[in-house]
């Protein structure tokens, strides 16, 4: 079984002060990506549903801008998010989503079922980033914006995840688990058509795993 891995020596560290906080309601983002279409060429999409990897890794690959506060709530984030992913639990409840209309399916969904996006999740080959299988790549970079509702942002371009300090500062490591893994399932491909699409794959998913990693630190093993 492969071990969650937090690489020190990619970190560079940046001591930020701490400002006033405004609850957000819901996560909102600067940029949103709108689904791929499909090629009948791509056989990772086409395939039956087969998960390639025995266990996804979390990696911290580059780590900009945090403190040393920070990044040990960062490494307590990857740490529960790695026990969530390779659950029983996390692959039971994405499996068996159901939207608002009560159907076993993602809005946003790449024209997907549940089971293969569990799958290719599984697989852990970003969009930028195809010889990585098996591992959930972070490239995280924290800024600070204190008038923005913005949570975090990417886009299908960089491989940086950007993290605003005016909500991690004051996130749990299950919030920050669930909003890495939100702004990940971007870097496989997958967008809202607004931040309102809760049943989207990135939020829905990104729920999903913020109530088992809740769980995680409230000390519970998940099957």
């Amino acid at each position: 079984m492969k071990k969650w891995i937090f690489s020190l020596s990619l970190l560079v560290c940046a001591s930020l002060s701490n400002s006033p906080v405004t609850n957000a309601q819901e996560e909102a983002h600067q940029i949103i990506i709108a689904p791929k279409r499909l090629k009948s060429t791509d056989a990772r999409y086409i395939q039956p549903y087969t998960v390639n990897a025995d266990y996804l890794a979390v990696k911290g690959m580059e780590i900009k801008g945090f403190s040393a506060e920070s990044l040990v709530k960062m490494e307590k984030s990857f740490e529960v998010l790695e026990k969530v992913v390779n659950s029983e639990e996390f692959k039971d409840k994405v499996i068996n989503f159901e939207n608002t209309q009560g159907k076993n399916e993602f809005a946003s969904n790449r024209g997907l079922s549940n089971e293969q996006i569990y799958a290719l999740f599984m697989d852990g080959r970003e969009t930028l980033q195809q010889n990585t299988p098996g591992e959930m790549n972070f490239y995280l970079k924290l800024y600070y914006k204190r008038r923005s509702k913005v949570i975090g942002w990417t886009n299908g371009d960089i491989n940086t995840i950007n993290i605003n300090w005016k909500f991690f500062k004051d996130y749990k490591p299950n919030n920050v688990a669930a909003n890495l893994a939100h702004e990940w399932m971007h870097k496989l491909g997958f967008g809202h058509a607004s931040a309102k699409e809760h049943d989207s794959a990135p939020y829905a998913i990104g729920y999903i795993i913020g109530k088992l990693a809740e769980r995680v630190l409230n000390g519970e093993e998940l099957h």
